[in-house]
């Protein structure tokens, strides 16, 4: 390997080993371990010479250019849809994923040697912008029908694999091409317990989840903090707050009354939607003060402070306080800008606050000059807070970080907190080096079943069919019966009897990138078959 890899730690050594074993790969790494820098290791690894394309959020361009000429300072570098004038016959390009429509013909028409996908789970949903992500992976549309050139080596990055719920993977196991995401309704009905309703498929479910444990580790290498680094602790606490005025109060209960009058057999409820966004923009207009006051406590200890919020009006009301002691980071900032006060909040003593939102100050930014979050609202989605946690929370981080989420006592803030809580142990469930214990998943299925109402897919769409408590309960059933150690193992070859021709045997092997794999029929058409799942049982150690 090259003089770079002497700069690396040891798990991004064994990071960048793992990218260019499997050529097509998910690195994800907690937050904080580096992913971008094992990346980059990784593409000069694989092809020296060749053609570098980055596809990232529109705010992380310019970092990934700073970090492309830490480790390549020769290689020439286009940031496309920046004021820089372009590189001339540059190595690396760099696009945001807002750009790929309008670039689409000219990017797939390179010889890309490698595609990085950061921030991979923002193809997730069946989008434009996926589907743009994907053509330029080269990825099938059908099993007959390949959708352009295919790079022979594509990494994808996240630090949330799975931001909500299993059916948010297959578009990552797809730009991987595991075989398992040759078919959505397969998948779906094997691992998000779909079910058909009178408006289609209902795939927000999760189950097997023991059986996608193994079947991520063939194509994702995922390392915790706590696994090599020796970090001070991060402390996460709920703090119920007092509210401005009554408002919060009122609002909370009118939205109880009107969704428990509300009809349960209309899925995707527009009204819904609009009275829940309500809501919380008053509990976020009701919480101002309370936050306030936590910033003024934590810079009264010579601490500086990262702040989230959902809404707008919340940043502009605390900069409008703070002055310049607070620098902002939100969607309407251009990279430039973002990067200027990332900058400031670092390495300028007298900037001592961060106000960011949530969306956009909470991926891809290092603001470990705090060592204090305050979140001023709860967000539905866990993978929206751990991201934004780990802006204080990770590589470079001297002291203990203190997270607080703010909860307006006796309202939806209660409920929206225990429901992350619950999501959380899903997700890491899903994602966990071991699996978990019996009596874990027996908290998980309590706690799920309790709070099974609180969003409208959740409580209406499953409510209508009285399916909550059974998809529930299969969200453990097969993790109960193993152990807590779940190696993989990395060779092996088993034979399966056919049912249907006496003396004829089904082979499950290891394929080119490390994907178990089954020349059986039945796997040829969806990417698994009952073959490849009794091999990975058979890979769980009692």
């Amino acid at each position: 390997m090259s003089l770079s890899v002497q700069t690396l730690y040891p798990h991004q050594i064994s990071g960048v080993q793992f990218l260019l074993r499997h050529q097509r790969a998910v690195l994800a790494d907690d937050m904080g371990l580096g992913k971008t820098r094992q990346a980059i290791v990784a593409a000069n690894e694989a092809a020296p010479d060749g053609l570098v394309l980055v596809i990232c959020p529109a705010a992380l361009k310019l970092n990934w250019a700073r970090e492309i000429r830490l480790v390549d300072a020769a290689s020439a570098i286009d940031v496309i849809g920046t004021a820089s004038v372009p590189a001339t016959a540059p190595r690396w390009i760099i696009v945001n994923y807002d750009l790929l429509a309008r670039e689409a013909e000219r990017l797939r028409a390179l010889p890309w040697s490698v595609v990085i996908v950061d921030e991979a789970h923002f193809i997730k949903n069946a989008s434009q912008r996926s589907s743009q992500v994907l053509k330029l992976l080269g990825v099938t549309e059908g099993r007959a029908n390949p959708a352009g050139p295919r790079p022979p080596f594509v990494f994808l990055l996240t630090g949330t694999p799975m931001p909500n719920r299993p059916r948010d993977l297959f578009n990552l196991l797809r730009a991987v091409e595991h075989p398992t995401a040759r078919s959505f309704v397969a998948f779906a009905k094997r691992y998000c317990a779909a079910y058909r309703n009178d408006y289609g498929w209902v795939t927000d479910g999760a189950s097997n989840l023991a059986e996608l444990n193994l079947l991520l580790k063939e194509v994702m290498l995922r390392r915790t903090k706590d696994e090599v680094l020796d970090l001070p602790p991060k402390i996460r606490s709920f703090v119920p707050v007092s509210l401005e005025g009554d408002g919060a109060q009122k609002a909370s209960v009118a939205f109880a009354e009107w969704f428990g009058a509300a009809p349960s057999d209309r899925p995707n409820d527009k009204a819904f939607l609009g009275q829940l966004s309500k809501l919380r923009h008053t509990l976020h207009k009701a919480k101002h003060k309370a936050c306030a006051e936590r910033i003024r406590d934590v810079l009264a200890s010579g601490r500086k402070v990262v702040v989230f919020c959902c809404y707008q009006d919340g940043v502009t009301r605390h900069k409008k306080a703070l002055g310049a002691r607070a620098v902002t980071i939100t969607g309407s900032d251009d990279a430039a800008a973002r990067m200027a006060a990332v900058d400031a909040f670092q390495h300028d003593p007298t900037v001592e606050v961060a106000l960011c939102n949530l969306i956009a100050g909470g991926v891809g930014i290092t603001l470990t000059a705090g060592t204090h979050v305050i979140f001023q609202d709860l967000d539905w989605v866990p993978a929206n807070h751990l991201q934004a946690e780990d802006r204080c929370y990770r590589l470079g981080q001297q002291a203990s970080v203190t997270v607080e989420y703010l909860m307006g006592a006796g309202t939806l803030d209660g409920y929206i907190a225990r429901l992350l809580d619950a999501k959380m142990a899903l997700i890491a469930a899903v994602e966990a080096k071991d699996l978990p214990e019996t009596s874990f998943l027996e908290d998980l299925q309590r706690e799920l079943q309790a709070l099974g109402p609180a969003l409208l897919q959740e409580a209406q769409a499953l409510g209508a069919t009285g399916e909550v408590a059974a998809r529930i309960d299969a969200i453990g059933a097969q993790v109960a019966q193993l152990g807590r150690d779940s190696p993989l193992a990395e060779q092996g070859v088993w034979e399966f009897p056919s049912s249907s021709s006496p003396g004829k045997f089904y082979r499950v092997t290891f394929g080119r990138a490390g994907h178990l794999e089954c020349d059986c029929p039945g796997f040829a058409y969806r990417g698994q078959c009952k073959h490849v799942r009794e091999a990975r049982s058979q890979t769980t150690a009692s």
